[in-house]
């Protein structure tokens, strides 16, 4: 445990999505009483995540609504800013910890380090596979997304990441950085565990569906998913359901409507016990990643799971009952594991979820890697 004088500053400006559990999580591991945390909120669905700690322990910044506003806080939070160095003069921070990426504080990093120590989450060392359905697209972004994305790995001394090939690369390229490794946080949260809202387009669908469960994205691989489940009739005996939203960049053929359901649209943590709960196997088919907490839900509903075999997955999930791998990006390597998994009986996957996600892991490593960068201060 820390002294009870090194206060923390927690920051989560992009708490949506996975990031929102991600750092819920870590926040609700490591809190002690005069620590602090910001968080930028996009809509008022958030603002009770920390009704459980003191109400003066957080601030909650509303992201702008207009289109000028929006892009003049992806470059220049002037408030945000402001509040953040408010809120470390005023409660004697001894860190700052950023959780979600935070590529709207790239341009004034330093400023902030100046202040305090700064340990910086790498999510993804390496942008992901993405098809974008345009210039613009593309181009928005590379300026929002991907350049301050390396900006702020480039200019961070402290960082951390749950994975190690990714910890193992950036050592590599900034051998001046200190890079720690601590598990991933378990995504289940309790909306999750307590969720008993039922998915309404699955209604009708018998239980025992193949399923994949995300945003739809190039990297995520559902392509190769579609295909596989196409062109092996076997594997149609069971439906198919792709929960998430997101631009469907793959063509799709209408005659598959019938035996495949695509849930696009957000899904709420309420119906996730309902949706994984009926699947036979949960299929990530990712064609790149650098870490992810994915497993996590499949694995807390003890549900077999199919992988590709990506270094970061096979490091958490290699030799865990109930895991298929497959070669990464082959359709057909891909369709023979779902078979096998179909087929297995010795499915079961909540061993490796009590193994990898506890709670007293997390808190153990978080709090190593805090007493060395606190030390690294004096």
């Amino acid at each position: 445990m820390r002294d009870a004088s090194q206060h923390i500053l927690f920051i989560a400006t992009e708490y949506a999505a996975g990031m929102r559990p991600y750092a819920h999580t870590i926040i609700h591991a490591l809190w002690q009483p005069g620590d602090h945390v910001l968080i930028v909120a996009k809509d008022d669905s958030v603002k009770h995540d920390f009704d459980d700690l003191p109400a003066d322990s957080i601030t909650w910044v509303d992201y702008p609504v207009s289109k000028f506003k929006k892009l003049a806080f992806r470059f220049w939070p002037s408030r945000l800013f402001d509040t953040i160095k408010q809120i470390i003069a005023d409660g004697g921070i001894q860190l700052i910890y950023s959780l979600t990426g935070e590529l709207v504080l790239v341009n004034g990093c330093q400023q902030l380090q100046h202040m305090a120590p700064l340990l910086y989450t790498i999510h993804d060392a390496v942008g992901h596979d993405s098809k974008f359905d345009g210039v613009v697209t593309w181009l928005k972004h590379q300026l929002l997304v991907a350049w301050p994305q390396r900006r702020l790995i480039k200019m961070t001394r402290h960082q951390i990441t749950n994975s190690k090939p990714q910890q193992q690369l950036v050592k590599e390229q900034f051998p001046y950085h200190n890079v720690y490794y601590a598990p991933f946080p378990t995504l289940v949260t309790d909306a999750i565990v307590q969720g008993n809202a039922r998915v309404p387009e699955l209604a009708d669908v018998p239980d025992g569906y193949i399923l994949f469960f995300g945003n739809l994205q190039l990297y995520k691989g559902v392509h190769l998913l579609y295909d596989a489940y196409r062109s092996h009739r076997e594997l149609q005996q069971h439906p198919l359901v792709i929960a998430g939203a997101g631009y469907i960049y793959f063509e799709r053929n209408s005659e598959d409507e019938e035996f495949l359901i695509f849930l696009n649209r957000f899904i709420d943590d309420s119906e996730l016990k309902d949706l994984f709960s009926r699947a036979a196997v949960v299929v990530y088919p990712y064609i790149s990643a650098t870490q992810s907490g994915v497993a996590s839900i499949a694995s807390y509903f003890d549900k077999p799971m199919v992988l590709s075999d990506l270094p970061f997955f096979k490091q958490s999930c290699d030799g865990s009952a109930g895991v298929e791998f497959f070669t990464t990006g082959d359709s057909e390597s891909l369709a023979a594991a779902i078979t096998r998994s179909l087929q297995s009986r010795d499915a079961s996957t909540r061993p490796l979820y009590d193994r990898e996600y506890t709670s007293e892991a997390l808190c153990s490593s978080l709090n190593q890697i805090l007493s060395q960068v606190l030390t690294s201060r004096k």
